[in-house]
């Protein structure tokens, strides 16, 4: 008999959780039973492709400043790549260097910028080096989403497993994480007939072997410029977010714009969601110019948010 249905936005669609006990055999005890039919048909790994055009300077290659951390400048204009989980107390101190170098000459939006930067370098490196804490963000996320009556031992062996994936994270980044671990690869006994996920107690142990770092990481494409205006003088900016959808569980990816320029001050963007997120801000005028862009993949637990990826982008140039 059907126990509770509840909807959730999967892939953009609502879909449906049935959870529902079923009677007791000689083969299987009395558990609960998530079925999430249909919520990952038609999954794979690649990242959608629809990215806005790029800018004439995102051709550039990145630059290695240190762990965790790349850029790439143009003349007004700076764009960062952080990947949190590789961040070391050497990427703190190089980046707090070349951030406090960036603010000798920069404009009050310029200093704001690179102070928002920095602080989030510290938090996140700071979070990722706790990796309990980081463990229990996860196990949240994964529960919300299946939502058993685990027992210590079964939480434990989550808890462990989970700690595995935070190391390889640590270890290889969210670029270059070892295959395996997603929807494609479930074993036959956790699918169902319809292109769903079936999780009882009794197989719950078969889906914790199978979990691995593109369960709950998935393959996400950011963007994130800032650049002047073409048409006429102005600032603007643009950000992009889009993850492929066959991890088993998610978190949720962000983007953020702002723009001003002589008197238009239009207000900033903010947007966030699964598996797509974009903004756009942009204002017209020959001085006072600046703009700035950023999109992130994260987990939020409370006021938390643990990020494995983000791009940000800033610009003070008109034309």
């Amino acid at each position: 008999m059907l126990k509770e249905v509840q909807e959730v936005k999967v892939g953009g669609r609502m879909q449906r959780i049935h959870v529902r006990p079923f009677a007791w055999s000689s083969r299987v005890p009395l558990a609960l039973l998530v079925v999430l039919s249909g919520l990952f048909a038609g999954c794979g790994r690649g990242a959608a492709t629809a990215t806005p055009s790029q800018s004439p300077d995102q051709s550039a290659a990145w630059m290695e400043l240190a762990p965790g951390i790349r850029y790439r400048e143009g003349e007004g204009r700076v764009s960062l790549d952080i990947a949190p989980p590789l961040l070391s107390e050497e990427s703190v101190r190089k980046f707090a260097e070349y951030a406090q170098g960036r603010m000798a000459q920069a404009t009050s939006e310029e200093k704001a910028f690179w102070e928002e930067q920095l602080r989030f370098v510290k938090e996140q490196q700071a979070l990722w080096s706790d990796e309990e804490l980081v463990v229990s963000v996860l196990e949240r996320a994964f529960l919300e989403r299946i939502p058993l009556p685990l027992k210590e031992p079964q939480r434990q062996e989550l808890r462990a497993k989970l700690g595995e994936i935070v190391g390889q994270m640590k270890r290889y980044g969210p670029e270059n994480l070892p295959g395996g671990g997603d929807f494609q690869g479930l074993p036959p006994k956790l699918k169902t007939s319809d292109g769903g996920m079936v999780v009882g107690l009794d197989t719950f142990p078969l889906l914790v072997q199978h979990l691995g770092p593109q369960s709950l990481f998935p393959s996400c494409s950011l963007a994130a410029s800032a650049m002047p205006t073409t048409a006429s003088p102005g600032a603007k900016a643009y950000a992009f977010a889009s993850c492929s959808t066959g991890s088993i569980i998610w978190g949720q990816v962000e983007t953020r714009t702002s723009a001003k320029a002589a008197n238009d001050w239009p207000p900033p963007c903010y947007d966030s969601g699964w598996p797509t997120s974009q903004c756009m801000s942009v204002a017209y005028g020959s001085t006072g110019c600046y703009s700035s862009a950023w999109a992130g993949y994260y987990y939020q637990w409370t006021d938390l948010r643990i990020y494995s990826s983000r791009r940000s982008s800033s610009n003070s140039r008109c034309f």
